[in-house]
């Protein structure tokens, strides 16, 4: 199974999200969002594109945060995968998150914009960065996941 995941977009419509991203995400099992599209042109772009897994993050409009939880646990090929934004201090980030969920396999946030692959455990903690860099000294990041019988394999990608 192939995952895309993006987080933090910030965007108000989908124009700004790059050509080679939107390619990847169209050969993707599922597209996750770790939340913060910001706008609800950009969410509603990919809900009606691509096999979306979303939840909202602390910089959506209210129309989002009405309709996405701010967490989520789904199943990929047999594997538990937690979804979060993510909050407060980039500092003891991913322990925070790690926090909210239980003996998850994988679990994907994003809040920080920074790129981040490390294990907490037996936990894969995994933050893709952010696609729209709006900060200037950013690079413009995204995640492929591939996950099957022999494990879960994380790519952080220079979104293009």
């Amino acid at each position: 199974m192939k995952l895309v995941v993006i987080s933090d977009t910030h965007l108000h419509s989908a124009d700004g999200l790059p050509q080679g991203l939107l390619h990847d995400m169209g050969t993707a099992d599922l597209v996750v969002h770790c939340g913060d599209f910001t706008g609800e042109a950009t969410y509603r772009f990919l809900q009606e594109r691509f096999p979306l897994a979303a939840v909202a993050g602390n910089m959506d409009c209210r129309s989002i945060r009405e309709e996405l939880v701010e967490q989520r646990l789904i199943d990929c090929d047999g594997r538990r995968v937690g979804i979060i934004h993510g909050w407060g201090s980039p500092v003891r980030l991913a322990q925070r998150v790690r926090e909210r969920f239980e003996a998850e396999d994988l679990i994907l946030f994003g809040h920080s914009h920074v790129p981040q692959h490390q294990l907490l455990g037996r936990t894969i903690m995994f933050n893709p960065g952010t696609v729209s860099a709006f900060a200037l000294k950013l690079q413009k990041t995204y995640g492929r996941i591939e996950i099957d019988v022999d494990g879960i394999r994380c790519q952080i990608l220079r979104a293009s």
